[in-house]
């Protein structure tokens, strides 16, 4: 009976990996067949752990941390809890059935399991499958959870097919439902695509920026600011985050450096650092969004809410696992002791939701993961932003980069139908470029050169 687990992960592996997006309609069906049929609940929670385990080591192979997975696994584990409990107890008289619920329990425990990890995992919530097909659009009943429901819905049907496969014309009523659906789903999407671009279209103000992305071995600094030549009309240039090597005692030199580089430029700079605020006394220390004027002023900081866990903060004080203490041994880059596990003097502190507010707009300034909390995105999208920037250094990442950035990419296309904004994208060791509403995009990898891409927005 585990093969049937072991097969839906296999298959969801082949749908995000190879972009068989079709894949995603029938990879959760072998799972829910197992779901529906097992009646042991410790086979049901077996069978669920096999499955998210197997999916996540084939898709974010990248980040294999045995906490990491094993509280993912945990948290998922309310899937087949939420089956167990609905099969075993009479809800007929509400008109509930495993059918109809299976779904629901689904998008549930997928969304929760993926934000409540200590390091999210948006990128792989089911419905991320579907970013580069015709039914991106779903995107907008949701975001993430219009895609991941659908999908759970054509599979929950198909996996009924199969059950009721012996009466004939049940089989043929539930193949004809799901052909019905995903034709409907089809042209749902489509038109959602359509009025995205359309409402683009209709945006009669327009800016200017740059975008810059740099490779993984930052050997150039303010030395590669300095050299920067951009168009007369630019309006704005945004710096990869952290491009400036810094810590606690030199963060200043860094925002002296990108204030002198938007004065040299003569456009307004954002730039992403770490920074104490003098304010409270010089003991808070924040990763800030900071963007500076044409003349090298301090005009908006944006403070980040969402901390990533071990480098920006750690919740264990002095415990941390054995292996870093192994991974502690290994670095040879002093940026990468300076961290929160291993030394509580780099604890940052939460921010508060806001906006970057510039000379005529204002847009969310996203710094790194927190692309990877959809509703929290949606938040500052709600407070009038005009567009959003994601801006991160993905120098974490060993092996498995090109494979982080496609998993990434999908989500920041679903944010861009869903939110209707464009998304501007640029950072350390990722792409420079816009994805627009409509979900089309117009990227720049990087080599071993940095890159600066240029282009018109609307707003």
């Amino acid at each position: 009976m585990f093969l049937l687990p072991v097969l839906s992960s296999i298959l969801g592996i082949v749908s995000f990996n190879a972009d068989f997006y079709f894949l995603a309609f029938f990879a959760l069906v072998p799972l829910f067949l197992f779901f529906i049929k097992e009646k042991n609940f410790w086979k049901l929670l077996a069978g669920a752990a096999l499955f998210r385990l197997i999916f996540a080591l084939g898709t974010v192979y990248f980040v294999t941390d045995p906490i990491l997975f094993g509280l993912s696994i945990l948290i998922f584990l309310g899937l087949p809890i939420s089956v167990y409990l609905c099969k075993n107890f009479d809800f007929s008289r509400y008109g509930a059935r495993i059918y109809f619920l299976l779904p629901l329990f689904w998008i549930f425990w997928d969304y929760i399991e993926s934000q409540y990890t200590l390091l999210p995992m948006s990128i792989i919530i089911f419905g991320n499958a579907l970013a580069n097909s015709p039914f991106l659009g779903l995107a907008r009943l949701g975001g993430v959870i219009g895609p991941d429901l659908f999908a759970a819905i054509i599979n929950t049907v198909f996996a009924a097919a199969i059950i009721l496969r012996k009466n004939k014309s049940r089989f043929i009523l539930s193949v004809f439902l799901a052909a019905l659906l995903i034709i409907s789903g089809f042209a749902l999407a489509g038109i959602f695509i359509q009025k995205n671009k359309e409402d683009y279209a209709l945006k009669n103000r327009i800016a200017r920026v740059a975008l810059m992305s740099a490779p993984r071995e930052k050997k150039f600094f303010d030395s590669e600011l300095s050299s920067v030549v951009l168009s007369e009309n630019t309006d704005i240039f945004i710096a990869p985050e952290d491009l400036y090597p810094h810590d606690i005692e030199n963060y200043q030199k860094a925002i002296d450096v990108y204030s002198a580089s938007a004065k040299k430029l003569g456009v307004m700079l954002s730039a992403v650092t770490s920074r104490i605020d003098l304010l409270s006394g010089g003991k808070n220390l924040y990763k800030s969004s900071i963007l500076f004027s044409k003349d090298g002023e301090i005009k908006s900081i944006y403070n980040k809410v969402n901390l990533t866990i071990t480098s920006e903060y750690w919740p264990f004080k002095n415990w941390r696992p054995f292996y870093f203490d192994y991974y502690l041994k290994q670095l040879t880059n002093l940026e990468e002791e300076n961290r929160a596990i291993f030394d509580s003097k780099y604890q940052y502190q939460k921010g508060t939701a806001s906006l970057l507010k510039a000379d005529g707009f204002s847009f969310v300034s996203l710094i790194c993961v927190e692309a990877h909390y959809p509703f929290y995105v949606k938040k500052l999208v709600g407070l009038g932003a005009d567009f959003i920037s994601h801006n991160s250094n993905n120098t974490w990442i060993g092996g498995g980069i090109d494979q982080y950035l496609r998993l990434t990419n999908n989500l920041r296309k679903i944010e861009a139908v869903w939110l209707n904004k464009l998304v501007l994208v640029n950072g350390i060791a990722d792409y420079a470029g816009i994805i627009f509403p409509d979900g089309s995009s117009d990227l720049r990898g990087i080599g071993n050169q940095s890159v600066i891409f240029e282009g018109e927005i609307r707003y």
